[in-house]
């Protein structure tokens, strides 16, 4: 995975920036969408940089609107058009400039995600339902006509977690490694910028019964994790109980006065 460093637009030359990293996943589902932050209206943007690895299928990631508003999602395609260029120096050198010129011509942006044969869909829950509200495939004219909405910018949305999935048209892995990068705003301008750089996994030579055994492995070893994380927590909670509190300062958690690293902690 290669490292990207998005730079403000004009609007926003002062915006103070943040970087986090999240890993990419074998059992990747709506329920697991790695978050990439919250879209704070004329105040935050959130970036995102990653690559549908060879031989692998989607990704699912998430974001978070904390007001209604119309919202813009730049999608670019970041893959080798060439042979001239390799993809670290097709996203290094381009990032930018094509999320850039994705708001200003959303149809190409469309174009090339539908020119390699990627799908992009973007999802909410509706009474405990999974509901489509966007996609690329022009097959579907409602979805289709909210993603252009979406790309230029002009689809509302309330408060509320979304998701986007990419994946192949065709169900089929991809064949090469498929950089691409994602970008959500709500309103003109920004004074935090956020950056998700992820890092893969390897799909390459894996079976489809291989990746079935990484994804069933990776769940299981999640459940332990959470398992043991109650159990600490349960015995956490019973020592205090057991050494008693007077005083709720003790125990409070104390707060971190570098406003910065408070609104990035809320990204990790």
């Amino acid at each position: 995975m290669t490292s990207v460093t998005l730079d403000a637009s004009i609007k926003a030359t002062s915006a103070k920036s943040f970087e986090k990293t999240s890993s990419d996943r074998y059992s990747d589902t709506i329920r697991n969408a790695r978050d990439i932050g919250q879209v704070r209206k004329n105040w935050t943007r959130l970036n995102l940089i990653t690559t549908l690895s060879e031989n692998e299928k989607e990704d699912w990631f998430s974001f978070t609107s904390f007001s209604k508003g119309k919202v813009r999602l730049s999608a670019v395609n970041l893959s080798d058009k060439s042979d001239e260029k390799t993809q670290e120096e097709q996203g290094e050198s381009s990032a930018t400039e094509a999320l850039e010129a994705a708001r200003n011509d959303y149809e190409k942006a469309i174009e090339s995600f539908q020119g390699k044969g990627l799908r992009v869909e973007v999802y909410s829950y509706v009474n405990n339902r999974q509901v489509l509200l966007a996609t690329n495939d022009e097959g579907n004219a409602k979805g289709f006509e909210n993603f252009k909405n979406l790309m230029r910018g002009q689809y509302e949305i309330g408060k509320g977690t979304y998701y986007v999935h990419v994946s192949t048209e065709d169900g089929k892995p991809v064949k090469k490694d498929t950089l691409y990068a994602l970008q959500v705003q709500m309103g003109d301008t920004f004074k935090e910028d956020y950056l998700t750089k992820e890092t893969t996994v390897s799909h390459k030579g894996l079976t489809e019964g291989n990746l079935t055994y990484m994804a069933m492995t990776e769940e299981a070893d999640e459940g332990r994790s959470s398992l043991s994380g109650n159990l600490l927590a349960a015995q956490s909670a019973a020592s205090m109980l057991e050494a008693g509190y007077t005083s709720l300062a003790d125990i409070q958690i104390s707060k971190n006065t570098n406003s910065a690293a408070m609104l990035f902690s809320l990204l990790v």
